[in-house]
């Protein structure tokens, strides 16, 4: 579980805290041995009847430098302690978040790539029902006699019924220029219908319309 923002700032604190703590800590042990020589000075001075005025009031001041020094450690221990438990409590929050944050991201990454996976089935689906409709048609064409030949802008369909043949001759009237055929919704501006019937004598005759 990688380390939030919150908790390294917290950490970088507290490492400056103890960094000062153990600099506060050189310095009272250094008064300490101060106060342990002034003490001694004083005890021989007054077996030997000497005034122990001046050493008693250092003695005195060194020693409530050592003692201020032990609560201020005191005060910034308890102070970093505290810092550090709201940093905790900080950071499992900001951890939770951001665990919510990528479960979220990955429902939508779930999301689009079922999506996708759905898109995918249905073009594949599309793309073979169009293949059933092609063949089924190819298959019509072949049971009907149906042939159709384009060139250019011109369909020529032929249809054999009955033994004739008829061709319907049809040219497109859209800008789009797709041949098409169509006597439901526009008839065609241009076509030709021939009809080739041959008599008993085997002779063939051609009849346009």
């Amino acid at each position: 579980m990688a380390i939030t923002n919150v908790m390294t700032q917290s950490l970088i604190s507290a490492g400056n805290t103890m960094k000062q703590i153990q600099l506060q800590q050189s310095v009272r042990k250094e008064l300490k041995g101060k106060a342990g020589v002034l003490d001694s000075e004083i005890k021989r001075d007054e077996a030997s009847g000497a005034d122990t005025t001046a050493k008693k009031e250092e003695l005195a001041e060194t020693e409530k430098k050592v003692d201020d020094i032990a609560n201020k450690q005191m005060t910034q221990m308890s102070e970093m302690n505290k810092d550090m438990k709201e940093a905790a409590k900080a950071d499992a929050e900001e951890q939770k978040r951001n665990e919510k944050l990528e479960a979220q991201r990955e429902a939508k990454r779930a999301e689009r790539k079922k999506q996708a996976a759905a898109l995918q089935e249905k073009s594949a689906q599309r793309a073979a029902e169009n293949e059933i409709r092609l063949e089924n048609a190819r298959e019509n064409a072949v049971e009907e006699g149906t042939d159709t030949v384009s060139v250019g802008d011109t369909n020529v369909k032929t249809v054999v019924v009955g033994g004739a043949k008829t061709k319907v001759i049809s040219e497109s009237n859209h800008a789009t220029k797709v041949p098409h055929i169509d006597e439901k919704i526009t008839p065609p501006t241009s076509s030709e219908i021939s009809v080739s019937v041959s008599d008993a004598g085997g002779h063939s005759v051609d009849v346009k319309a």
